[in-house]
């Protein structure tokens, strides 16, 4: 017997292509708990179906991550010592722990009852001890039972702001308190440290440069005294420093912000070490053409809708080149750095060809790493500041293309030393990325550090002293190859030494990631200033986190700490479990999870959600505990399984981590994009468990997981049943010009075998497979596109271009459209969330 679920439902062949309505709440509850009366009394297969109950809980397992305690620990060393801090979770609050890195041992950084009083009465407001909000500290003092610690508070949210005397520039001032500890507590307000937005300032603090009219201007931080740097440079859209047109520039944001008078530091310009010399780069975007963006319900509560105009170069048309100069600042001399940029990857949005630079010895050289124009190389360049001439140290082609990480979200592996002598190169040159020796002088290759059919994820940290390198590792210890094991090698490739033997992910990410974690991996100084002993921290999807002291010849010291996860559990959260299974062409294994339900029947049959981020850029497949409770952005799995599905998060061919072969197997697929494996892994967890429908299978996504969850219902449309897309591209010709589609499914190729659209309407010939559009007639279940109308990664007319599509070929989908909302925004929250979890109930969950 079959009944309602209790949500509002319409007839299919009328429903709108914008649904708004929705039943009360109580509505749906009351109508949810006599639709279960009624199957109690059926005596055919019950039916499951979600109460308030199921809701509440998915919602708490949703907040998961506020409720693990000391999921992730960063320790904070301290100067001269093998000892550290780190802020301790407690089950209310929290505290700060000192611990002796020999030994384990743990003790208070301070008394914390003593200290919040005395912050409480320099600040004027009461304090905590179990929850002060020191966001760094600085010991200054222990000696003879007395000690001192400089703290930094976060600066109130107005009165920390202020104008500079010109009226020009905003400051934002922190708040810093030097107290002393014993024998009684105190403290003062400290020195202001003050950071000037608009402004990049020197090293030696003594300079600040600034951009106006195109220009780069030099200011005396002593005087206020302002020497302009730099002449040729026109305006917002020519010159030096500017903030060219896209997603990464953050336009529209930006905007807002200037229009209530902020301003913003030149773009990617940077100081050498001695305060000499300013690297900027210098953009031309007159040519480029106007995207526009409409914001219908403006901030500032007027009613006229705003129009925000973007430069943006779409797929097709041309763009232009970034160029570097280098500005001496105490002669006023302005060079052009000669680096070869026809060769250089062009992408307006994210200046993503230089990726990472190091000043050379006396600081009169630049060592930059570049990609190459499409990916299909990658260089690191010598550059001589005084002259801007350029010598190629390495060169390094690959097809399709070549990367210097298993992710492009994560820093290249490559490393100059500091004498500027020797370079740490990364390679997938035999099929696994693997680390090499390289002479910078010369450009030779002395040696090979690592080989064998395992990889190299991120170089952790150098210690050229000790000529010893720290990485992480996937694959060479036995088990699941996508956990990190921390190792030691030494430059010449002896020594390698496994330093996290425990079966588990190490959540390590290599120093200097300011992108997203998506893999959960923390930046943080692994080994101790004496060389002696790292720490990190370890879990699986199942097991907690351990906090650990080792040597660097492998002995454990101590387990330092422990996550407690019982609140989450408590709360209805159940850990995924691991499964393998064989790729859609039965030649490879894919390693993923599986998520039960929070009341898990075996003898149920459970409707099914691939929650996924299918993306060559990175996986997503939780490896660690923290990763399993937030999951892939906008597909959080274990609250789907709270809610009473079977969610299965799964990393198919062309996604990280594994051998080039497999992350490179999708070349030219990105219709596809591995979600053939996925269905393989649903369907032979079908066979193996009477629990698993898949004749009730949906699909979810946000970003490149929104593309992925289209292209899912369009290549698979009597797989998935259901899908709900958030911030997705509809095609990727309409969209702007970047490596995630050319870099991985070719450049485009127009009718007459140029790059460049010789007709407004022209779809690359190479890329029909990837226009959503072309492919709108397939499509056969249920739809709901979740998109933002000021999303700059994800441009607007492409999801809406698809949508009209749909309507064209007199498909029924479903459409949330956010208003005034960038891009991510809109997933996270508690009102599209609702409406994810409500469409899945209402159209997967019953039979």
């Amino acid at each position: 017997m079959q009944v309602s679920d209790g949500f509002a439902r319409t007839s299919r062949r009328h429903r709108s292509a914008v649904q708004f309505g929705r039943l009360p709440y109580a509505a749906m509850f009351l109508a949810t708990i006599m639709a279960r009366g009624a199957c109690a009394q059926s005596t055919g297969p019950r039916v499951y179906h979600a109460t308030r109950q199921d809701y509440d809980r998915a919602a708490a397992v949703y907040r998961g991550s506020v409720l693990l305690k000391n999921g992730v620990v960063i320790p904070h060393w301290i100067a001269g010592t093998d000892e550290f801090w780190y802020r301790r979770d407690l089950p209310r609050g929290h505290d700060f722990v000192i611990v002796d890195a020999a030994t384990g041992r743990k003790r208070a950084v301070f008394d914390h009852d003593s200290l919040a009083g005395a912050l409480s009465k320099a600040t004027s407001g009461p304090l905590s001890a179990t929850d002060l909000p020191i966001t760094d500290l600085t010991l200054v003092g222990r000696s003879k039972g007395s000690a001192a610690v400089h703290v930094t508070l976060p600066a109130p949210s107005s009165a920390g702001i202020a104008l500079t005397p010109d009226g020009r520039f905003f400051t934002a001032v922190s708040q810093e308190y030097d107290c002393v500890l014993a024998p009684a507590a105190h403290c003062a307000k400290a020195e202001a440290t003050t950071v000037v937005e608009g402004m990049t300032v020197s090293p030696d603090g003594k300079w600040g440069v600034v951009e106006k009219a195109g220009n780069i201007w030099l200011r005396d931080l002593a005087t206020g005294q302002e020497r302009q740097l730099t002449k040729d440079g026109e305006g917002p859209n020519n010159g030096y420093g500017i903030y060219p047109g896209g997603w990464k520039a953050a336009a529209i944001p930006r905007e807002r912000q200037l229009a209530i008078g902020h301003s913003f530091p030149p773009l990617e310009t940077y100081w050498s070490p001695d305060s000499r010399r300013v690297i900027t780069p210098h953009f031309d975007q007159r040519g480029v053409a106007d995207y526009p963006y409409l914001e219908t319900v403006p901030g500032d509560g007027s009613f006229r809708p705003k129009v925000h105009m973007v430069r943006v170069p779409l797929v097709g048309e041309k763009t232009t080149p970034v160029e570097w100069f280098a500005i001496d600042v105490t002669t006023g001399t302005v060079t052009r750095l000669g680096l070869p940029y026809e060769k250089l990857l062009v992408l307006q949005q994210d200046l993503l060809a230089v990726r990472k630079t190091w000043w050379g010895p006396g600081n009169t050289h630049l060592f930059a790493v570049a990609f190459g124009d499409n990916m299909e190389s990658a260089y690191l360049f010598d550059v001589d500041i005084a002259t801007g001439t350029v010598r190629t140290v390495i060169e390094e082609r690959e097809q399709p293309r070549t990367d210097l990480n298993p992710t492009s979200y994560n820093p290249p592996n490559v490393r100059v030393t500091g004498d500027g002598k020797e370079v740490i190169w990364w390679s997938q040159r035999d099929g696994w990325g693997h680390l090499y020796l390289y002479d910078a002088e010369t450009g030779r290759l002395k040696n090979r550090i690592t080989s064998g059919s395992w990889l190299v994820r991120d170089l952790i940290e150098v210690d050229e002293n000790r000529r010893r390198i720290y990485f992480t590792g996937g694959g060479r210890e036995s088990g699941n190859p996508y956990y990190r094991h921390l190792y030691r090698v030494n430059f010449d490739g002896t020594g390698l030494t496994l330093l996290s033997p425990e079966a588990a992910d190490a959540m390590l990410t290599g120093q200097g990631n300011d992108l997203l974690a998506i893999d959960g991996g923390v930046d943080h100084q692994v080994v101790s200033p004496s060389g002696k002993y790292v720490v990190y921290n370890s879990s699986t999807p199942s097991q907690p986190t351990r906090s650990v002291i080792r040597t660097v010849d492998g002995r454990l010291v101590a387990t330092f700490e422990q996550a407690d996860a019982s609140a989450l559990f408590a709360a209805g959260y159940r850990a995924p479990e691991e499964f393998v299974a064989k790729t859609a062409d039965g030649k490879d294994e894919t390693w993923n999870v599986i998520y039960k339900p929070a009341n898990f029947d075996s003898t149920e049959r459970y409707a099914v959600i691939d929650a996924e981020y299918a993306s060559p850029l990175t996986a997503v497949v939780p490896r660690n505990f923290v990763m399993a409770v937030r999951a892939a952005p906008g597909a959080h799995a274990a609250s789907f399984a709270a809610l009473g599905f079977v969610a299965v998060v799964v990393d198919g061919r062309g996604t990280t981590y594994r051998s080039k072969a497999f992350t490179q197997s999708t070349y030219g697929k990105l219709n596809i994009n591995g979600l053939d494996d996925h269905v393989a892994a649903i369907n032979e967890l079908g066979r193996r468990h009477a629990y698993v429908d898949t004749t009730r299978v949906g699909i979810t996504g946000g970003s490149y997981g929104g593309w992925s969850a289209f292209r899912g219902m369009l290549e698979f449309p009597d797989f998935y049943k259901v899908g709900v897309t958030e911030s997705p591209p509809g095609s990727e010709h309409n969209m702007y010009i970047d490596y995630h589609a050319t870099a991985m499914h070719g450049r485009p190729v127009y009718s007459d075998g140029t790059e460049l659209r010789p007709t407004p309407a022209e779809v690359p010939k190479n890329w029909n497979v990837i226009d959503g559009r072309q492919q709108a007639d397939r499509l056969k279940g249920h739809l709901l596109i979740i998109m933002s109308e000021l999303d700059e990664n994800v441009s607007p007319g492409s999801t809406l271009q698809l949508i009209d599509a749909f309507m064209k070929a007199n498909k029924d989908f479903d459409l949330i459209y956010l208003p005034n909302t960038p891009h991510g925004s809109g997933q996270f929250t508690a009102y599209t969330r609702r409406r994810r979890w409500d469409y899945f109930v209402r159209y997967l969950m019953e039979p």
